[in-house]
């Protein structure tokens, strides 16, 4: 008994031992199957994750269509440095117009179309005081063969030139959605830094004061009615002079010269223009209290002016500047300066020139006038005939405000 007991115990833990390695071999080959079931589970997931990621890399990538940032859409800032004349690209469509606006501190000199059939300038009944122009498409705008380069390049172009001398250079690009076109454009930039960089490279700045021999007509900011008018002709012709670009004579404020009376004759000494200027200077500085009529302060400087004297065939007038700042005024170079302005019928300069100063004396030392102080100029220049619409001016411009001169009017009280 004891004997058959311990063969059945025998033979059960051989069975054990036989069934042991199977039960192993298939919990190790379940756990391969299910290894392999997660593989293939996380390959089919990364594959499905490129089919969907696919169509979107390809076309953030394709350059069936140009980049928005080809042209302006919308509403933009552009901020210009003083060095800067840009090229600013907008859109445009043939349902569209821009508003292009500009700084209250510069206006408008001149405005060229590249091509009025497709890109036009709208006529403002107050460009005069506009600091801004709305472009419209033309007629020939929306034809096909300008549609069919529509975002890829530029139809036309329009050039804009402000009084500072700052040049803009719009290219218009057409578009087919309204939605794609510049609706507003807001130009900004510091004018004084504009005229630095111009002066720096030799540019012409304020451009509105003398340009030539002949009335402006180019700009559309002179209507055709005063750009053509032309001045009425003296009884005597005016001697010729070469108009040089100067400071503009924009300041209101003005000094009358008294020359209702005779001009005061001087003695045979004065025929040395030089001499005679030192003279009269001498003169005016021993009588301060002659000078009467000031001129309000632009930018702390104030002008009076004496009576117009004749030098033999020329004319001399003394110039007082006040200063009525509590620093030192700077007084630019060849300052002052006298011009003759013919004006149109509403009163308007339309030709403005230099007229060329023979002798000039001064009390000021290095062009500077001291605070709260008075210097005197004596200037001697070539006397003018003038006709009924024209008037001499005097001007003396700071290093501060060189495009703000203090201004006196030479005309008299009575034209």
């Amino acid at each position: 008994m004891v004997h058959q007991i311990v063969r059945i115990v025998i033979l059960v833990f051989a069975i054990t031992a036989l069934a042991s390695p199977a039960v192993a071999q298939t919990k190790s080959k379940r756990n391969r199957i299910t290894g392999a079931t997660k593989e293939e589970s996380s390959q089919t997931q990364k594959r499905e994750s490129k089919r969907e990621s696919g169509p979107s890399t390809s076309s953030s990538v394709t350059l069936a269509t140009p980049s928005s940032a080809d042209f302006l859409s919308g509403e933009a800032n552009i901020a210009v440095s003083g060095n800067q004349n840009p090229v600013i690209r907008l859109g445009l469509s043939p349902n569209g117009a821009t508003i292009i606006e500009f700084p209250s501190a510069d206006k408008l000199f001149n405005i060229i179309p590249g091509n009025s059939n497709l890109v036009t300038v709208e006529e403002s009944p107050t460009k005069e005081t506009d600091r801004f122009i709305i472009v419209r498409p033309g007629d020939g705008f929306a034809s096909p063969a300008t549609m069919a380069n529509a975002k890829r390049a530029p139809a036309t172009s329009v050039i804009v030139q402000m009084q500072s001398g700052l040049v803009l250079t719009f290219l218009f690009y057409p578009v087919q959605q309204l939605a794609e076109q510049a609706h507003r454009v807001v130009v900004t930039y510091d004018r004084s830094e504009v005229m630095a960089a111009r002066r720096a490279a030799g540019l012409a700045v304020n451009l509105d004061s003398a340009e030539g021999d002949k009335p402006r007509t180019s700009s559309v900011r002179i209507s055709s009615s005063q750009a053509t008018t032309p001045a009425v002709a003296s009884d005597e012709t005016t001697p010729a002079r070469t108009p040089t670009p100067r400071t503009p004579l924009r300041v209101g404020d003005t000094a009358e010269i008294d020359t209702t009376a005779a001009p005061a004759k001087r003695d045979e000494r004065t025929g040395d223009t030089a001499r005679a200027a030192s003279l009269a200077l001498t003169e005016a500085t021993k009588s301060p209290q002659s000078f009467k009529k000031w001129s309000d302060s632009v930018h702390g400087l104030s002008l009076s002016t004496s009576p117009v004297q004749e030098v033999g065939k020329r004319s001399l007038v003394i110039v007082a500047a006040r200063n009525t700042k509590k620093v030192d005024a700077r007084i630019l170079p060849g300052q002052p300066e006298i011009y003759l302005e013919t004006m149109d019928g509403k009163g308007k300069p339309l030709q403005v020139e230099q007229v060329k100063k023979l002798a000039t004396e001064t009390t000021a030392t290095d062009n500077a006038i001291p605070a709260g102080a008075t210097r005197y100029y004596a200037l001697v220049y070539e006397t003018q005939v003038l006709g009924a619409r024209q008037r001499l001016r005097v001007i003396v411009g700071q290093t501060i405000a060189a495009d703000e001169p203090a201004t006196a009017s030479l005309t008299s009280s009575n034209r």
